[in-house]
C-alpha cells in the first residue's frame, strides 16, 4: 500500500508561496582552494517557491540535498563557497520538480590571514561571510557575496582642531578613536566575486585594523599607521565602493549591485554612527571618476 502524500494535495487557499525554507541547518563544507583545504562550518538554508496548486513542500527533499551537497563538497573540486551554493539550488530544483526557482545561502565565520609589511604585522582576522544563490528554473542566476570585518578609525575633525587650538601638527596630534564594523556586499548574475577582494578592500578603507595580539612595539606601529590615516565612517564607506569598483567595475554586469555599510562604534559618545551606500555598477559609472587609491 503506498503512503499517503500529504504535501501533494490541494491546499485550502490556492496562493502561491513565494519561499518555503529549511532554515539554519548546519554543516562543514571543505573547500579545496588554491591554499590548500579549508574547512568552515555553515549555517546553511534551502529555500523553494510553492506553486499553488499544492499544500506543502517535501522537507527532508531540501535535507537530503543539503547534506548530500555538503558531504560530496569535499571531494568534488568545489573552490569557492559560491560554487557549492550552486551546486545545491541546482540539486533543490532537481528534487522539487514542482518549483519554478531555488535559492540556499550560508553563514560562516572565516579566519583570514592579514598580513601588513609596512608596519610588520600579521595576524588572523575573523571575517563574517554570507552568501546567496538563487537559481530559477528558465536558468536566470543570482548571486549574492557578503563580508562583514572590524577595523579602527580614526576621527579627523578631533584631530585637526586640537592641532589648531594647540598649535600641533598631525598626525602627531591627539584625537579619538574607534572600532568600526564595515560590510561590503555584491548582488550579481556572474559567479565571479573572489572574497580576497572584498576583504582586501574593506582593510584598506580603515585607518587601521583591529589586530588580536598587540605587544608594545606593535601598538606603538599600529597607532601611528591609524593617526597618519584618519577617516569618518563616510571616508571609510566612499574608499570601500571605490576600491571595489576598480576591481570589477568592468568585471560585473551594469546591473550588478553593490552594497556598503559602515557602523562606527563611538568612543566619546553614548551612540553609534552608521553610514550607507548603494548603487548599480552602471550609477557608479556615472557617479565617480575612477582613480587607482
Amino acid at each position: 500500500m503506498e503512503l499517503p502524500d500529504v504535501q501533494k494535495n490541494a491546499p485550502g487557499i490556492p496562493i502561491e508561496i513565494s519561499k518555503v525554507c529549511v532554515k539554519g541547518l548546519y554543516r562543514r563544507l571543505c573547500l579545496d582552494s588554491d591554499d590548500g583545504n579549508v574547512c568552515l562550518d555553515s549555517k546553511i538554508d534551502a529555500c523553494i517557491n510553492l506553486p499553488k496548486k499544492q499544500r506543502g513542500i517535501h522537507v527532508s527533499r531540501s535535507v537530503e540535498a543539503i547534506i548530500e551537497s555538503f558531504s560530496e563538497a569535499r571531494y568534488s573540486g568545489f573552490k569557492k563557497i559560491e560554487d557549492a551554493l550552486e551546486y545545491l539550488s541546482e540539486m533543490l530544483l532537481r528534487r522539487h520538480e514542482y518549483a519554478l526557482k531555488a535559492s540556499s545561502s550560508l553563514k560562516t565565520l572565516y579566519l583570514y590571514k592579514y598580513i601588513d609589511d609596512s608596519i610588520g604585522l600579521e595576524d588572523y582576522i575573523p571575517i563574517e561571510i554570507a552568501m546567496k544563490s538563487e537559481i530559477y528554473r528558465d536558468g536566470l542566476k543570482r548571486f549574492l557575496i557578503c563580508i562583514g570585518v572590524e577595523g579602527m578609525t580614526v576621527c579627523p575633525c578631533a584631530q585637526q582642531v586640537y592641532a589648531y587650538f594647540e598649535g600641533s601638527y598631525p598626525p602627531n596630534t591627539p584625537s579619538h578613536s574607534q572600532r568600526s564594523k564595515l560590510s561590503i556586499a555584491i548582488i550579481t548574475k556572474e559567479n565571479i566575486v573572489d572574497i580576497d577582494d572584498l576583504i582586501k578592500a574593506a582593510f584598506s578603507s580603515f585607518s587601521a585594523p583591529s589586530l588580536n595580539l598587540l605587544k608594545r612595539r606593535d601598538e606603538y606601529r599600529l597607532v601611528k599607521k591609524a593617526f597618519e590615516t584618519p577617516r569618518f565612517i563616510e571616508d571609510v564607506a566612499r574608499e570601500a565602493v571605490h576600491r571595489v569598483y576598480n576591481v570589477y567595475g568592468d568585471k560585473l554586469s551594469g546591473d550588478s549591485k553593490l552594497i556598503v555599510k559602515v557602523v562606527s562604534f563611538e568612543s566619546i559618545h553614548p551612540y553609534n554612527l552608521y553610514a550607507y551606500l548603494s548603487y548599480t555598477i552602471d550609477e557608479l559609472r556615472e557617479a565617480i571618476k575612477t582613480k587607482k587609491p
